[in-house]
């Protein structure tokens, strides 16, 4: 049997992240197709709170197995945004099977831990200038991880003047390409709301 799964993310580059989800559920030994719906191309899209997002995907589809709810944590803890998901859900479908999908400050902060990935998709796999990136039982505390994957990014494709310009305006792209290459069992792995988000997961998956 294969269940239906929805996540919510915070932003476009953000949706590969349904591709790990589905893949961290297989080896749990579940399948499940996750998807993530593309608000922005509606007409009339619901607003950004979670339960108007949830409000509008239950009018006119069957409540769907799982729910993964992808929020960077930004200014808040932890502990508020994930109050904020369960009374959202709570509100419009209570007892919805939902996993929080929560970074520190933002998902940045996953994707500065693999230092080698980043090289990759600045295009020079073999550099070693240093990235200027914190160690690993750093990243979490960052205050500003985009702001540091943004010069991580550069320093590593070796760029300057209106080539490093050029560069920095395809940081979207660069992003989104570091989401979908995200190494699960590399070093994220080592980082506390990533094993959050494996312990939660394998709880949920549990108990369907």
């Amino acid at each position: 049997m294969i269940r239906r799964a929805i996540l919510f993310t915070d932003g476009v580059s953000d949706r590969p992240l349904a591709a790990h989800l589905e893949a961290m559920c297989v080896e749990r030994g579940v399948r499940v197709n996750v998807t993530a719906p593309e608000f922005e191309r509606l007409p009339n899209p619901p607003g950004l709170r979670i339960s108007d997002r949830l409000e509008f995907l239950l009018r006119g589809e069957q409540s769907p197995d799982l729910l993964f709810v992808h929020r960077d944590a930004e200014k808040l803890n932890v502990e508020q945004r994930l109050s904020e998901i369960d009374a959202a859900v709570q509100q419009v479908r209570a007892g919805l099977p939902t996993v929080p999908v929560i970074p520190v400050r933002m998902t940045e902060a996953w994707l500065l831990a693999d230092q080698q990935l980043i090289r990759r998709v600045a295009g020079r796999p073999n550099s070693t200038d240093d990235l200027e990136i914190p160690g690993l039982d750093r990243l979490e505390s960052i205050p500003d991880p985009k702001g540091v994957l943004q010069r991580a990014l550069a320093i590593a494709s070796g760029t300057s003047g209106r080539h490093r310009k050029k560069f920095d305006r395809r940081f979207s792209s660069h992003r989104r390409l570091l989401v979908e290459r995200l190494d699960r069992s590399g070093p994220v792995s080592h980082l506390s709301r990533w094993q959050a988000l494996e312990s939660d997961l394998g709880r949920i998956l549990g108990a369907l």
